[in-house]
């Protein structure tokens, strides 16, 4: 009778270790390092253009903790202009290079929002993450943090519970999807991987024979004009602090100094120089640039030296 409790117990242990060598198994397929996962830190940091007066910013967050509890979620900003998928493609990648790799993000800008427009999680280079509608938000990361991977969302699984909304995406898709990302689920877990991202149509920073050409990418609230001409173009064009300018953005163009900021020259006066990004600002002295060009994202910048002091 002893011998036969024995049995029966060691036959329950050895039973008791196969079922929880496969649920080690499960987690580590669905956590394990590997296939986009550079290793979450239960960070998600969310940008959209919400707004704050409402309750849509409140639910993409509550939606974040209902899913993963212990995440600790972080606001870019709230404030992108309605609409304008251009600005936030920017402000996230200006601001996403700042956090550590194992972030998550949250991009809710989508005008397209409920319509045929994919929606994906894209893992980066320096081993972030991003989640949210396949309408070119991420151009700007693709372009400087680098493309790892992009999958397509097709996991229902991970969505969150109920019928999901047709016009409330960042809610329902995004910020759980989000959130099980920052646990520590592998991306390839959101649904096929995918290689054709929308990227926003711009002009590439280049020297041509004409100059130096590229686009205005974002204007702040103060009209200055973001572009994305690398500084380091215009060390190569030869031109240096001190040179006079011809710029040309769309079809308007002015004479400006080429300085360091914008208190180098009188107020209202145009001034060019590389901003905190390491890209050229276009901008007037305590006036708004981009009131007095018209300016609009997207607009073709030219930039050609015609001048440069006696001192050079």
């Amino acid at each position: 009778m002893a011998e036969n409790r024995v049995t029966i117990c060691r036959a329950l242990f050895f039973l008791a270790l196969a079922i929880l060598s496969g649920c080690l198994g499960d987690r580590e397929e669905a956590v394990g390092e590997g296939e986009g996962n550079a290793g979450a830190i239960g960070l998600v940091a969310v940008l959209t253009d919400y707004g704050t007066s409402g309750f849509a910013a409140g639910s993409l967050v509550g939606a974040i903790y209902s899913a993963n509890p212990s995440a600790r979620v972080a606001t870019i900003t709230h404030q992108v202009s309605p609409f304008d998928v251009a600005e936030g493609s920017y402000i996230l990648a200006a601001a996403a290079k700042e956090f550590p790799p194992g972030t998550v993000f949250v991009a809710g800008v989508d005008p397209g929002v409920g319509t045929r427009r994919r929606s994906i999680v894209l893992v980066t280079s320096d081993g972030k993450t991003f989640v949210g509608p396949d309408n070119g938000i991420f151009t700007g990361v693709m372009d400087k943090l680098g493309v790892e991977r992009v999958y397509e969302i097709e996991n229902s699984d991970l969505l969150r519970p109920g019928t999901v909304s047709t016009s409330f995406h960042g809610r329902d898709i995004y910020g759980p999807v989000a959130a099980h990302l920052s646990a520590g689920m592998k991306a390839s877990v959101v649904g096929p991987e995918i290689w054709d991202p929308v990227r926003l149509p711009v002009t590439s920073p280049a020297m041509t024979g004409q100059g130096i050409q590229g686009s205005v990418v974002n204007i702040d609230n103060f009209g200055n004009l973001m572009t994305n001409i690398p500084g380091q173009l215009l060390d190569q064009a030869g031109l240096k602090q001190g040179n006079v300018l011809i710029v040309t953005v769309g079809n308007r163009s002015n004479i400006m100094s080429f300085a360091s900021t914008y208190g180098d020259v009188q107020e209202g006066a145009w001034v060019t120089f590389v901003s905190a990004e390491g890209t050229v600002e276009i901008a007037r002295n305590q006036a708004s640039a981009a009131g007095d060009l018209g300016a609009r994202v997207g607009d073709g910048v030219w930039m050609t030296g015609v001048q440069r002091n006696t001192g050079d």
